[in-house]
């Protein structure tokens, strides 16, 4: 273990927030690597920093140790560090850091006792919650927050969360905010990924159509990749969002991995043809929706889509996408085209979609 001298007593003046232990992972690196942190209240800089106490290796679950089936305890070496640089009791917070490695038969075993007497914080509503330094919660984090508790692109209604949810990203440091998102975030499906960040780097916010809040699939994939770099880029320079950091010359490694994240993942899949017609019925309250026709045959496939049969039956969802995208823009009843030529290309599109492999 590799440590660092510091004691959590000389870094707090009487009304300011309690030092604030948390486990933190490596973002890049593989395997990950585990440490012992600091969030505390720089009165020097009047804003939060990240100091390392100790580090854990691969496996914090090496620091716990099991007199029988029933229950653990932790490394008394690791106790008495940890408590030498902190100057307080630190066993309870321990423990709780730790708990997600506990064996799962002794974790079932001690359920009940462990979180016994545990209640969440509650916070008063309608109050604005400051932090330490005056400043409210970061809007980029009251999005991930919003995402991560209700699942929706729609971000209306991200600045009237409960109090006691935006509580949870008050006075702590850059770094335990991110580490706490990282965690946070592991619990996302992977088809949720990309809908996670287009809502939280407000991407919405750079095109003017209605159904940006919610269907961002019926969007320009490239304008929307254009949109994501904007926004990456935008908070990778915002000093005021990473507080104790000072090397700016390169791309912060909590934002390499969203990177990462965005180019690899995908949109849920929907009924494109569906949104494509509630789209039209938005801007055209006029419009009804004709009875559903008869199947759409090959040859009339080929024809609205200008390829031949074979090539078609070969195209997997991204190339049919690919193709309906680009025959849509000159065929849609808004850039000239027929009403019913439209109709038969989604209709079509729709049918080839159903057949079609990822």
């Amino acid at each position: 273990m590799c440590s660092a001298k510091v004691n959590s007593k000389a870094l707090r003046n009487p009304g300011e927030p309690e030092p604030l232990l948390y486990l933190s992972r490596t973002v890049l690196s593989s395997p990950l690597q585990y440490c012992l942190r600091l969030s505390y209240w720089n009165r020097e800089h009047q804003q939060f920093h990240t100091t390392k106490l100790l580090d854990l290796g691969t496996d914090p679950a090496d620091s716990l140790h099991y007199p029988n089936d029933t229950c653990f305890h932790l490394d008394p070496d690791l106790v008495f560090q940890i408590e030498k640089r902190c100057g307080r009791d630190m066993e309870s917070e321990l423990e709780e850091l730790l708990w997600p490695f506990v064996e799962p038969s002794v974790k079932r075993k001690m359920e009940h006792f462990f979180s016994r007497g545990k209640s969440p914080g509650r916070s008063k509503a309608k109050i604005k919650l400051l932090s330490c330094d005056g400043q409210s919660v970061q809007s980029f984090d009251k999005r991930r927050l919003h995402f991560l508790r209700f699942g929706s692109t729609d971000q209306g209604q991200v600045f009237s969360m409960p109090p006691a949810l935006e509580a949870k990203l008050l006075n702590r440091s850059r770094d335990e905010l991110e580490q706490y998102f990282l965690e946070a975030e592991a619990k996302l499906r992977e088809v949720e990924l990309k809908s996670y960040l287009y809502a939280a780097l407000d991407l919405q916010s750079h095109f003017s159509e209605a159904f940006a809040r919610t269907i961002p699939q019926a969007l320009s994939p490239e304008k929307i990749d254009e949109a994501f770099l904007d926004e990456l880029c935008k908070l990778n320079e915002n000093r005021m969002f990473w507080q104790d950091r000072s090397d700016y010359s390169r791309l912060q490694d909590y934002l390499i991995r969203y990177l990462i994240l965005f180019f690899d993942a995908h949109f849920p899949r929907r009924n494109r043809a569906a949104d494509e017609a509630q789209e039209f019925m938005e801007d055209h309250r006029q419009f009804r929706w004709p009875e559903r026709k008869a199947t759409v045959s090959k040859d009339e496939m080929a024809s609205l889509f200008g390829e031949d049969t074979k090539t078609l039956r070969k195209a997997n969802k991204k190339e049919i996408t690919r193709l309906y995208r680009k025959k849509a823009k000159s065929m849609h009843p808004d850039t000239g085209g027929e009403q019913e030529e439209f109709i038969r290309l989604t209709a079509a599109y729709e049918e080839l979609l159903r057949g079609a492999k990822d």
